[in-house]
């Protein structure tokens, strides 16, 4: 699985819509979104949306998935969103020789 995979993936839920999530967000084409999330759900081993004429609707699978793609995405791709790590002082002033 590739971080693609989960950014891909939280556009679709957020968005509700393969076709919305495709052309506003990923600038991509629907029909390869389509097929990058029909791969994510065979590697997952499980359906994650159910998709429809008026765009898709999450499985129990896909809200759980969901949260956890959520939490992988902001973890690897955006550490500027997480919560800084205190650093311990450093022993040796900057000003001593």
């Amino acid at each position: 699985m590739e971080l693609r995979h989960l950014r891909y993936f939280v556009a679709v839920a957020e968005e509700g819509s393969l076709t919305v999530a495709a052309e506003r967000r990923l600038h991509t084409a629907q029909p390869s979104l389509s097929r990058q999330i029909r791969d994510l759900e065979y590697e997952v081993g499980a359906q994650l949306i159910i998709r429809g004429a008026r765009g898709i609707e999450l499985t129990a699978a896909g809200r759980v998935f969901l949260d956890h793609a959520r939490l992988a995405w902001l973890s690897r791709c955006c550490p500027a969103k997480r919560p800084a790590r205190r650093q311990p002082p450093s022993r040796r002033s900057r000003w001593a020789s």
